[in-house]
């Protein structure tokens, strides 16, 4: 039987924390992980003032990959139909995460684009640091690896508290490295499934393969609670703006230890 809380340890040799305080306090500051089997989190998606689609995200269950426990996490993206008349997209990823050593097993996304059907297979070798695709080609991955999907439940573990910075060097791909995270101050925001006490996060991502952009002003809004629930996104890039607000959210089932 393992215990979350030994999860943290693993959490600390993953990133580099350039706040002494949130370094100082990081083991102590939470006792179990930050998200459940079964929880669901629906967002609204707008392209400036223009509602664009929706965005679905899920736990689906904690079982098992490869004789590891796992987490398997879903993410649905549909453009509406007044968006699709001239730009359609539909994006479905999936990914297995292993629930004691916090890094990536596997990572599929299948997306629909104007008819134009892509889609994309890594497993993870974790010991040879290697990222293979679905015909058995690799290539180099970083150290304790975290795909795109997953980065965002691994963001959620972090020790947030006004003044923190984070430099994490576990994205997938050793390119895409590193990425900062800094808490700029806490905040009241109001979304669609309420109001909520939230730290406000900059993200300083050097890829566009996931929800944020490079070289754009990412923020994100998460709850000042044990959870860190994301409850807004948003992303610029010179005169455009992504924005996802949360409008529907279960929390799921608690667990307390993975076998």
């Amino acid at each position: 039987m393992r215990r979350f809380c030994s999860n943290l340890v693993v959490l600390a040799l993953t990133l580099g924390s350039t706040a002494a305080h949130a370094q100082t306090n990081e083991a102590d500051t939470a006792t179990a992980l930050a998200f459940n089997p079964g929880e669901e989190l629906t967002y609204s998606v707008a392209y400036g003032f223009v509602p664009a689609g929706s965005w679905w995200l899920r736990i689906e269950e904690l079982g098992e990959f490869e004789g590891r426990p796992a987490y398997h996490f879903v993410s649905k993206v549909e453009s509406n139909e007044g968006v699709s008349v001239i730009y359609e997209i539909e994006q479905s990823e999936e990914a297995w995460f292993d629930a004691a050593e916090l890094y990536s097993l596997k990572y599929t996304r299948q997306s629909i684009e104007n008819d134009t059907a892509r889609d994309r297979v890594y497993r993870f070798d974790q010991e040879q640091h290697l990222r293979i695709n679905g015909k058995g080609e690799t290539k180099p991955a970083s150290p304790r690896a975290v795909d795109q999907l997953s980065i965002l439940y691994f963001i959620r573990l972090l020790p947030f508290e006004p003044g923190a910075k984070f430099t994490l060097r576990n994205l997938a791909d050793p390119e895409d490295n590193p990425l900062t995270i800094q808490v700029l101050k806490k905040e009241r925001v109001k979304v669609p499934a309420g109001t909520f006490e939230t730290y406000v996060l900059k993200l300083d991502f050097k890829t566009n393969q996931g929800v944020f952009k490079k070289g754009g002003e990412n923020l994100l809004w998460v709850t000042a609670d044990d959870r860190h629930v994301p409850v807004k996104l948003s992303s610029r890039i010179g005169l455009g703006k992504f924005r996802a607000e949360l409008v529907g959210f279960s929390a799921g089932k608690t667990i307390v230890s993975v076998d």
